[in-house]
């Protein structure tokens, strides 16, 4: 029988973490939680005298027979399938989800005896991605300590945890540069609140101004250049393709020559998997940029150049997670493209934590590719944050399809045809191997077009579509493809 004044809490996992997490509860007297047991695939018994009442296949039937109404998921070294598992498993019983964090969340601290103060809701970061453990974080320290680092784009969502995780690793100084003002503001009263004694400047700039990038790289001499700069919402850019290639193209080509210039060490170029077969503007620059960067990695011996390539970021800006938070906290309905869209995704300290990883052991010319883990159906995503929100799917709160939206894919990919990819020693990173084949006179020849054209006409949006299909020839707009 349920005692009014307490909650039910059954706890997922019967480990070290579930043993510390109910020993904490069970000695607080001013505790509100009664546990009734524990849920665990691996092990039976008990544990601090609370019985282990079946698998997590079992949970359902576990929390309607003991009036269970949070669970707490203690397996920091588990999450996505697990979690989602879970939740799945107890859609419509309008619980409290909470979790113990991944490690990597309180990446300066340390998890002590005193695991409960970290416990949390559990968010949709917790619904994908997995773990990275704070012990593969020492070789991006002992490697950082002396580079001067330049970050383009350095507000905005992989900018903004580059910048982070670059300031925990004590990098010898930090150029952070972007041209959004408020971000810009925000990132800095918080890395110098963290970080009082951070060797850092703060540049409001545009990666288009190429005076600009020059005096900031002449003056400072970066050692490293993370070019995170990217205009990346897809059907803005199918509307202002002009804008696009100026931003994510011709900036790449700008801020990469001005590197070899002043004999930069490293380029490494945030990719994205639209990038693969595009077929929109946004993906098509993104790939023109990895070609105009394997150009330059050929032709040089000054600067190592990199990209790294990977799928959607968690609530990165503009994603479609916070679009559907929002919509399930108004009522719904909450809208999804295609009943069979997919997505892979991974959380961003993960994304931005390989990118660190292929800094260290990026040679000239690769092109890295990360390991995005296991695709999934939006819909089955959008499903799972209505019952987080305590709704239940499809009666309290309706999934709406609104049909494919110009220039957007049922599925992302990671690869060209031709590619294929070998390991490394990070075991989510992979190279590819058989990339950029392609005439690269005839690529140049076309960009000085392209540059030249935008310059004369930037309203004319057929050109530059018809000459990234030229200089492309993956690119195929989402009406031609069959």
């Amino acid at each position: 029988m349920k005692n009014k004044d307490s909650i039910r809490l059954v706890i997922v996992g019967a480990g070290k973490a579930g043993e510390l997490l109910s020993a904490e509860i069970l000695n607080d007297k001013e505790s509100t939680y009664e546990i009734v047991g524990f849920v665990d695939d691996s092990v039976s018994g008990s544990i601090n005298e609370l019985n282990i009442l079946g698998k997590i296949s079992d949970l359902r039937s576990v929390v309607v027979s003991n009036e269970v109404e949070e669970i707490l998921i203690a397996i920091p070294s588990e999450r996505g399938r697990v979690t989602r598992d879970i939740v799945k498993k107890t859609a419509g019983l309008k619980l409290v989800y909470k979790v113990l964090p991944r490690l990597l969340e309180v990446l300066i601290q340390d998890f002590n005896e005193h695991y409960l103060k970290f416990v949390r809701l559990v968010t949709p970061e917790d619904l994908l991605g997995g773990e990275i453990l704070k012990s593969d974080q020492k070789e991006i320290t002992d490697f950082s300590n002396n580079q001067t680092v330049l970050i383009t784009g350095a507000a905005g969502s992989i900018g903004s945890e580059l910048s982070r995780q670059i300031a925990a690793h004590r990098a010898k100084k930090i150029i952070f540069y972007d041209w959004w003002e408020n971000g810009m503001f925000d990132l800095q009263n918080q890395l110098l609140e963290l970080y009082p004694e951070l060797d850092c400047e703060f540049i409001i700039g545009d990666v288009k101004d190429g005076r600009k990038l020059d005096h900031v790289i002449e003056t400072y001499q970066p050692t490293t250049i993370f070019h995170a700069a990217a205009y990346k919402h897809v059907p803005l850019m199918e509307n202002n393709p002009s804008e696009a290639i100026k931003n994510n193209l011709i900036g790449t080509k700008t801020l990469a020559e001005i590197a070899i210039k002043y004999k930069v060490e490293k380029f490494i170029l945030v990719s994205t998997d639209k990038a693969v077969n595009p077929t929109n503007i946004m993906g098509a620059t993104k790939r023109a940029a990895e070609m105009m960067i394997h150009i330059l990695a050929s032709s040089q011996s000054t600067t190592i150049f990199c990209a790294v390539r990977f799928g959607n970021v968690i609530n990165s800006n503009g994603s479609a997670i916070p679009t559907f938070k929002k919509q399930i906290i108004q009522g719904g309905p909450v809208t999804v493209t295609h009943k069979d869209v997919t997505r892979f995704f991974m959380t961003i300290p993960e994304a931005v934590h390989l990118i660190l990883q292929t800094w260290v052991m990026g040679k000239n010319n690769d092109l890295f590719v990360l390991d995005m883990g296991e695709s999934i159906k939006i819909i089955d995503l959008v499903r799972l944050l209505i019952v987080l929100d305590g709704y239940v799917p499809d009666e309290e709160v309706k999934i709406k399809i609104t049909g494919l939206r110009p220039g957007e894919k049922l599925y992302e990919e990671v690869l060209v045809k031709e590619e294929e990819v070998r390991a490394t020693s990070v075991k989510k990173i992979f190279r590819t191997t058989n990339y950029m084949n392609f005439d690269k006179l005839a690529y140049l020849s076309n960009l000085n077009l392209l540059i030249e054209s935008i310059k004369a006409d930037s309203l004319n949006t057929e050109y530059p579509r018809n000459m990234l299909k030229e200089m492309v020839s993956t690119y195929k707009p989402s009406k031609e493809r069959k």
